[in-house]
This record gives C-alpha cells, structure tokens and sequence, in this order.
C-alpha cells in the first residue's frame, strides 16, 4: 500500500483529481501537469503463480506544451525516465517510473502520444545474463552479493523466502536477465516477481498471506465485473538438472488418469528443498478465485496489497490480493479496473 496523509480520502463523494509527469536525470526541469494530459492508460501486475514476470506499462496522451514531437536527434527523448504521479483533493501519490519507448503525434505537434514500460521491458528482456555460482546458496546470500543477472538491480525480498537455498546454475549469455531471475524467483518458494512503482525489484511470496490493509466498499465501486472461479490443480510434478547432470523429481498430489497436472523443469532449484517447492507452487496454482471490479480508482492501492471487499448490501465477498490493475484518467475522470485473487471467499 503506497504510503498517504491521514487526511486522505480516494473515496470522497466530491474529489479534484490530477495527473504530474515528472521527467528525472537530465530532464529533471520537464514536467506535464492535468492541463496538459488528454489521457492515462497505466498497467501494472503480478502473477501470483510464478509462471510470468510481467512489465509495467503506460499509454499517455497530451498537449505537446514541451515540444516532444518535434525532438532533434541532439534531444532524442526515448529511452528518458519519467515518474507518474496522481493526485486526489491535493495529495499526490507517485504511481510508477518508467522509460520512453516511442514519441508519435497525428496532428502537426499539438498532440502528443507516448509509450512507455519499466526496466523489466526496457532493458531486460534485451539483457543476456545469468547466474552461475559453485554450491548452493541462500536467496539472502545472493541478494547481497548481486552476481550475474543480479547485479546492479535494487532488490526487495520478504523475509519468508531469504532463507530459502537456491542452486544457479545458468552459465552467461543463456538467456534474458527477465528470464534469469524469474527462474530464481521460482526456486525461491515461487514467489511472485515484479517491478515495484520506485524500480525495485520485488519477489515476496504471495500465496497463503492473510489480512487485509483496505477495504473496497460498494461506494468506491463503479462495477462488479466478474467472480469466477478457475480451474484446480491435482498433481504437480516438478523437475530439474543437480550439479552431477542427474535429474530429479519432486510431485505434490496424486496423478490418476483424466487429473489436472502441471509438469516444471528448473535447474535452479536446491534439489534437498525440491519437496518443499512443490508444494508451494501446488497452493499457488489452487488461487482459484478471481474477482473483476471497476472502481473510482484508490492509487494509494498497488499490486500485491490486500483487501477486504464488500457488496452492496455491506455483508464481505471476502478477502483478496490484487494481483493487476489498469488506472484510466480521461474525459470519465479516475478509474481503475482491478484483478483480485484468493483461494476461496469468507461469503459466497
């Protein structure tokens, strides 16, 4: 949950609301403010599976009041970063940084479009890297030391998995820093990896946490979209190389004919902890339910947080982890489709 005063109220019957771009290195005198942002289309998620590291993104539209359209090659504002604030009665939340993936404008300079996405899409699924050490280690261990597809990263982990033993064994140039350290992230108690608003990279288990930091009531909700409830798993069967070249198996759940199965392979895994995985990534996958809503937008709320939600009537749907959200800022005003997750609501 992104940190706000005491008087802060995203849920006002009447609230300002405002958008700040605020470009930073070099650039750091540029900035856009409501009056020049047409439109704001920010994405950001997790998966709490493990399965996928996803990237931050955003789609802006405004007032070429800078000049962006007409840049020189000497001023080539691509790759630039810039950090998104919103704001609402006065208090503004920054909501993410990102770089400049493309300028493009339709109407001569009066209008500019700008895409942009994180570190994650910008630099590291072009960055070939690994990770290679000689024994196993502790995920703290490597944290603090940063070698290989680690290095020069500012990384966050819960305490729940710094004990966890990892076994890197990816040589360099293999494959995608991206791709490195959602292998690890995996080997680490599959926990959840992404790119927080400030840049850090997060890996924090997500599956099986508890409580909840907000509540999202029926008054800050535009729509109930949808509650379903997705497919089980059964059996999970987990495998991967250990320093000799041998390969070994680690399974949680019973495999019969006509079961739900996953099958994993992942090298990077302590083969002594292989059972202990498993199982993690078994409770992850069983994450069944998914609730879809539209809401007024809280930015203060980011991926990750917990939240207790609520039906019109007051009575709980239950609690959730939101897993994604898209803000808009248009013609409409603020407003946010939410993905929230959990394995099973308190009220049905």
């Amino acid at each position: 949950m992104q940190g706000y005063s005491e008087t802060y109220d995203p849920d006002a019957a009447v609230r300002s609301i405002g958008v700040r771009i605020n470009f930073l290195d070099d650039y750091s005198e540029l900035s856009l403010g409501t009056e020049d942002v047409i439109s704001l289309e920010l994405t950001e998620g997790l998966d709490i599976t493990t399965e996928s590291f996803p990237s931050r993104s955003i789609k802006l539209r405004a007032v070429d009041s800078l000049g962006l359209s007409f840049a020189s090659l000497k001023t080539d504002y691509v790759g630039v970063r810039f950090q998104v604030l919103i704001g609402i009665n006065g208090e503004y939340i920054p909501v993410g940084i990102y770089y400049i993936d493309s300028i493009d404008t339709e109407d001569l300079g009066l209008t500019v479009s700008i895409v942009g996405s994180d570190r994650v899409k910008t630099y590291m699924d072009k960055y070939l890297t690994g990770l290679y050490v000689s024994s196993p280690m502790t995920l703290e261990y490597l944290v603090e030391n940063a070698p290989g597809a680690l290095s020069g990263l500012d990384i966050y982990c819960d305490e729940a998995i710094l004990g966890y033993y990892v076994y890197p064994r990816m040589m360099t140039t293999v494959d995608t820093q991206r791709e490195c350290l959602l292998t690890l992230a995996q080997a680490a108690g599959f926990s959840s990896i992404w790119v927080a608003r400030d840049g850090v990279i997060h890996m924090e288990r997500i599956a099986g946490r508890t409580g909840y930091s907000a509540t999202i009531d029926s008054g800050s909700v535009l729509e109930y979209s949808s509650l379903k409830l997705g497919s089980h798993v059964d059996y999970v069967e987990l495998s991967g190389e250990n320093e000799e070249g041998s390969t070994f198996y680690a399974t949680c759940g019973t495999y019969t004919r006509g079961c739900l199965a996953e099958f994993l392979t992942n090298d990077f895994i302590y083969e002594a902890g292989a059972g202990i995985l498993v199982m993690d990534y078994y409770e992850s996958k069983n994450q069944r339910f998914e609730l879809k809503l539209k809401t007024r937008c809280n930015p203060a709320l980011e991926p990750s947080d917990r939240v207790l939600v609520t039906k019109p009537d007051g009575s709980e749907i239950g609690e959730f982890t939101l897993t994604s959200q898209t803000i808009h800022f248009d013609e409409d005003g603020l407003w946010s489709e939410l993905t929230l997750s959990a394995p099973s609501p308190t009220d049905s």
